[in-house]
């Protein structure tokens, strides 16, 4: 079983790799968007600091806007660059971003179109980094789901909000962090 998953990450890894190229500045790309390479740990410095400066809301704030703006952009690229829509968005963008190294392994526990509804865990995240904060920290992410279902109900017509609530982090000593997520009809 373990041989059979690693297979599909790498996989996914060829298929991702694949994907990338230089642009004519010599810029990594992936289809259109402008790409980087970092570790794990820079990320958590980067939400860190921001918890210095502007308080653990300032900062939660600030990630989960740049996690959903980041994503709601990034999945209308994945579309185009993929060819799909709908739940497939989701997917895709969940696999290829366990391979470019926020997580290892998801599973998507509930998916749910009417009403707009996902529940995703997520084991060995970048809120390993943290270390025990004692809560969660995956504001990015909460962010980043929120975009990625913004943009599929978008693209189904639907006008909602979408709320995301962390209700498992690694970082608070869960064994996995988990998401929801789901419309807010407004």
């Amino acid at each position: 079983m373990a041989a059979e998953w690693l297979s599909e990450k790498l996989k996914l890894l060829r298929e991702l790799l694949d994907k990338l190229g230089l642009d004519e500045n010599g810029r990594l790309v992936l289809g259109d968007v402008p790409m980087i390479v970092t570790d794990r740990e820079f990320i958590a410095l980067m939400q860190k600091v921001a918890e210095e400066v502007l308080g653990e809301g300032g900062a939660a704030t600030i990630m989960y806007r740049a996690g959903y703006v980041s994503a709601y952009s990034f999945s209308e690229a994945h579309a185009k660059l993929f060819g799909i829509s709908g739940f497939d968005i989701l997917k895709k963008y969940l696999e290829l971003a366990g391979v470019r190294g926020w997580w290892s392994k998801h599973e998507i526990v509930e998916l749910s179109e009417e009403p707009l509804r996902v529940v995703v865990r997520f084991w060995h995240t970048v809120a390993e980094e943290w270390g025990d904060a004692g809560r969660p920290v995956c504001h990015m992410w909460r962010g980043g789901l929120a975009g990625i279902l913004k943009y599929i109900a978008e693209s189904m017509g639907k006008k909602v909000e979408i709320r995301v609530r962390e209700t498992a982090c690694i970082a608070k000593g869960d064994e996995y962090c988990e998401m929801v997520a789901e419309e807010v009809k407004g």
